[in-house]
């Protein structure tokens, strides 16, 4: 999503990773289709404009942004998570951040997984909370967030 980058996990959004990205199109139309989520406000994030979004790194949005994930990698597994995320970016995934009520986190979870998603994790408060019972994945995030593929 040009434009969009976030600072700390965005609440009340379940991220996904899909390899393929028409099977995310579809998990994201049947879950809005459902009620579960609205598809006009999620974000989609792929390739290098997905990466400056995301942005783990200190660089790309100056000094303040620098010095928060400064204390995010001291006090959380965040920047871990976003790492994860560029990484399979790089690898020609796409990332989605669907904007789901804490009460539908588990079913469009389902949806997300049916369809492949994987490596999800919803922006709860102060950072990222991965869902457990994800599915094995040979994702580059899981790699970086012990237990995530629980």
């Amino acid at each position: 999503m040009e434009g969009t980058f976030f600072l700390l996990p965005p609440g009340h959004r379940l991220f996904v990773v899909f390899d393929d990205a028409g099977q995310g199109l579809a998990a994201l139309n049947e879950a809005a289709a459902s009620g579960l989520t609205d598809a006009d406000v999620a974000w989609m994030f792929s390739g290098e404009d997905g990466l400056k979004s995301i942005d783990p790194g200190l660089s790309r949005h100056g000094i303040a942004v620098g010095i928060v994930r400064i204390l995010q990698r001291m006090m959380t597994s965040d920047c871990q998570y976003c790492e994860g995320l560029s990484r399979s970016l790089r690898a020609g995934a796409i990332v989605m951040a669907l904007k789901v009520d804490e009460q539908a986190v588990e079913d469009v979870s389902d949806v997300l997984r049916r369809y492949g998603g994987h490596s999800l994790a919803y922006g709860a408060h102060w950072n990222f909370v991965p869902l457990p019972h994800a599915t094995q994945t040979t994702s580059a995030i899981s790699d970086f967030v012990p237990g995530l593929n629980q």
